[in-house]
């Protein structure tokens, strides 16, 4: 929560600044000055509402910057590019996550860590948004592993109602494109269903995560 007293502190700085903040082309430079002055995580709604005051709106940069990343990804992508398949799922009821590959085999689970940026204890949702997030972050690591400039992630889900909006920024800062499908067949769930509900912990580090990139061959044919 942000005091009253944070929060005059946070207009002062943005006032004074306010010449230097309306220069900045990137959300990532404002991102930048509030956490120089240690004013991120929860107080950073109000640095939000405060660069609106001059005129300077964050979300609407992030996005922006964000559709460019994607449309130059997608030239990119215009012959082709190699494709990661993954499966995730996060379960508020027993704290935990699994990320799997598209034959079911397990690459990553465990429980949430205390201060995990997504998962809010009692929130479903943030538990499968964060599920997500270490997927996207494993892929990216397996085509930097597989030296692939560029790589299309498939990715299945159980709820629809996670953020795609957010998964997409965060896919595209990785130089990944995102295919989102959501499977909420309780019949027939994705792995990582069964995964995230088992005890036990596997760290991601231990996955053959080059395998896990299809396609790479032919791709780095074309761009050679």
């Amino acid at each position: 929560m942000t005091t009253s007293a944070t929060w005059e502190a946070i207009t002062e700085a943005v006032t004074a600044d306010a010449e230097q903040l309306k220069a900045m082309t990137t959300h990532g430079q404002l991102y930048g000055w509030a956490k120089e002055r240690g004013l991120t995580g929860t107080q950073f709604a109000a640095v939000k509402h405060e660069l609106r005051k001059i005129g300077v709106d964050y979300d609407t940069i992030r996005e922006e910057i964000t559709r460019q990343r994607l449309s130059e990804l997608n030239a990119d992508a215009a012959e082709g590019v190699p494709v990661i398949r993954l499966s995730a799922a996060g379960a508020d009821a027993v704290n935990s996550y699994a990320v799997c590959d598209a034959e079911g085999t397990v690459l990553w689970y465990g429980t949430f860590h205390e201060r995990d940026r997504h998962y809010r204890k009692g929130n479903q949702a943030s538990a499968d948004q964060s599920a997500a997030g270490k997927a996207i972050f494993l892929a990216s690591k397996a085509r930097q592993l597989a030296k692939a400039e560029l790589a299309r992630l498939h990715l299945t889900l159980t709820n629809p109602h996670v953020d795609t909006s957010s998964l997409i920024r965060e896919a595209t800062a990785w130089r990944l494109l995102l295919d989102i499908e959501i499977n909420d067949d309780p019949a027939n769930p994705p792995a990582a269903v069964a995964w995230c509900e088992t005890p036990g912990f596997q760290d991601w580090k231990e996955a053959e995560l080059s395998a896990l990139v299809e396609g790479q061959d032919d791709a780095g044919e074309e761009l050679a």
